[in-house]
């Protein structure tokens, strides 16, 4: 893996709107990111790189100018090597502070003294989303801290770093299903379950709807963008107990109506939205049949 190489797409994209087409960018097929200032570098193995990525990538940009028009959407392109990119996220990665009981530290950081006591996530997640750094996780992982009930059984559906299966079975669940289609994210959860020594707790699962084992879950996470969310959310509800909640978020809240419509096809309700900058949050429960 070392020798891979990458493509990395430059775009001159500044701070401030970065995570907003970040989430957007991993569901073109992007695997890494590094933010700049200025700039956003965006990466993917060569190997996938071809006229209809790059189409995909355009259309994206196109969509995300037609929102931010102010936004200049140009790109730079070239070839570069793993351990280049990779080295230089390392090296600007820092501890966060996702919420106030739960930190989020790449293995190569030491904990700081203010940090003792809280929760501890050992994240190392090889420029795949789940760092901590984005509004959505911090959001879902808000609301976890909120609605988890102990002795849980939780899926974690589109888990990336598995940094939501984490924090469940740190904050009381007993045991985590985490399931992600990419195969990157697959290898970097299943290393941050080895590392936080909760292997007995939490499966990482590869595929999409059709993998979520054939039983009822008390809460079910969801941190994935709308298309997904929409395409998914009755097998969801299907997998989630009568009693029980899902936590999702990957919804920008300009598209909370077009959801809200959504939910009511499928029988559910929201009991608790909450938002950060333009992107929002959501607790559902089940309507009950009659």
């Amino acid at each position: 893996m070392k020798s891979q190489q990458w493509i990395q797409v430059r775009l001159f994209i500044p701070s401030s709107h970065q995570d907003l087409i970040i989430g957007q960018l991993s569901m073109v097929g992007f695997e890494g990111f590094v933010q700049e200032d200025t700039s956003l570098d965006c990466f993917v193995p060569k190997t996938k790189w071809n006229d209809r990525f790059l189409a995909r990538l355009r259309q994206t940009l196109q969509r995300f100018q037609r929102e931010f028009p102010s936004i200049e959407t140009r790109f730079q392109r070239r070839v570069v090597r793993n351990q280049n990119w990779n080295a230089r996220w390392e090296r600007s990665a820092g501890i966060v502070e996702a919420t106030n009981r739960i930190v989020i530290k790449p293995s190569w950081k030491k904990l700081r003294s203010k940090d003792k006591g809280k929760i501890v996530l050992n994240i190392d997640p090889k420029m795949s989303f789940g760092t901590g750094h984005h509004e959505t996780t911090r959001l879902c992982l808000l609301l976890l801290e909120e609605y988890l009930r102990p002795g849980s059984r939780v899926l974690d559906f589109g888990s990336g770093t598995g940094v939501l299966s984490l924090a469940a079975v740190k904050l009381g669940a007993r045991s985590a299903i985490a399931i992600d289609i990419d195969e990157w994210a697959l290898v970097n959860a299943r290393e941050n379950v080895k590392r936080n020594r909760v292997g007995k707790k939490i499966k990482v699962l590869s595929g999409g709807t059709k993998s979520i084992p054939k039983s009822q879950f008390d809460l079910i996470l969801a941190n994935i963008d709308l298309p997904t969310l929409a395409a998914s959310l009755r097998q969801l509800l299907l997998s989630l107990k009568q009693d029980g909640l899902i936590i999702l978020s990957g919804l920008l809240t300009s598209d909370l109506s077009k959801f809200m419509d959504l939910l009511a096809h499928r029988g559910a309700v929201p009991l608790e939205i909450i938002s950060e900058n333009e992107w929002a949050a959501l607790v559902l429960v089940k309507l009950r049949a009659h």
